[in-house]
């Protein structure tokens, strides 16, 4: 009795196995093109994780039959699900992800790693709505996601059968919406260094032609070039005043002179 009791209290106790939710695969954006590539990121949670175990997943994207197309069901690639093929290996085009177990002895080839906790989050490539797919014998195909029903691939990788892992997500397609745009705002006019008209000044005309920016020669230039024109014949007319005037002056102290010696020589002869 006491020990289906201990037995049962074990059982309690004894932590779940992250596979025991279910496992399930999310992505954003939640749609991708038809006619170009779209980079996925992708997340899984609830997956079997097997410490040093050898392989992991795979993660596909591809059609899948409908029923039973998994592997551990009787499926086969080529036949129950097709997926875009890509190399196996770590620098691979982003078509197909490898996600090992941690401490796997292959966990050098893959792109990333199931946690303890059965999580892992890595970015997978779609390459558009059509692709063609091969099996393991070279059988090419022409899969047309628009008439199919495609999404991705969850399966246990190098050969490795395991339905806990075995997962499929429908993903729809849609061409994205362009960006919206908004105009730029124009840049506020340039601060006036001109001082500012006076309050009595009269307002200038509407008509007025605009003010041009382009610096003028300052008008001080040929007001010196005249200058001096006029400044000379100023001076040549005084200098004609002074001469006739001095004239004058000297022929009116002349007459009386004159007069004083025809005076003088005539009382001489007398």
């Amino acid at each position: 009795m006491r020990v289906a009791v201990a037995a049962g209290l074990l059982m309690i106790a004894a932590p779940v196995p992250a596979s025991a939710a279910g496992a399930a695969v999310t992505f954003s954006p939640g749609a991708a093109d038809p006619d170009y590539a779209t980079s996925l990121q992708v997340k899984g949670t609830g997956f079997q994780s097997v410490p040093k175990g050898y392989g992991g997943i795979y993660l596909l994207f591809g059609w899948v039959a409908d029923g039973a197309w998994q592997p551990s069901q009787g499926g086969a690639a080529g036949e129950t699900y097709r997926y875009v093929k890509d190399k196996e290996t770590k620098d691979n085009n982003g078509f197909q992800r490898f996600l090992a177990f941690p401490g796997s002895d292959t966990a050098s080839a893959a792109n990333g790693e199931l946690a303890a906790n059965g999580t892992w989050s890595t970015k997978l490539v779609i390459p558009g709505a059509r692709f063609k797919a091969a099996d393991r014998s070279g059988k090419v195909v022409d899969v047309d996601c628009l008439k199919v029903r495609c999404g991705l691939i969850t399966v246990g990788a190098h050969g490795v059968v395991n339905a806990t892992n075995e997962t499929f997500t429908p993903v729809t397609f849609a061409v994205p919406k362009a960006p919206t745009t908004q105009a730029a705002a124009p840049p506020p006019p340039p601060a006036s260094s001109a001082p500012q008209p006076s309050s009595g000044a009269a307002p200038a005309s509407s008509s007025a032609p605009p003010m041009s920016t382009v610096e003028s020669t300052p008008a001080a230039t040929p007001a010196q070039a005249v200058q001096p024109a006029a400044q000379s014949g100023e001076s040549g007319s005084w200098w004609w005043i002074a001469v006739v005037a001095g004239v004058v002056l000297i022929a009116a102290l002349a007459v009386p002179l004159i007069r004083a010696r025809k005076r003088t020589r005539n009382a001489e002869g007398e």
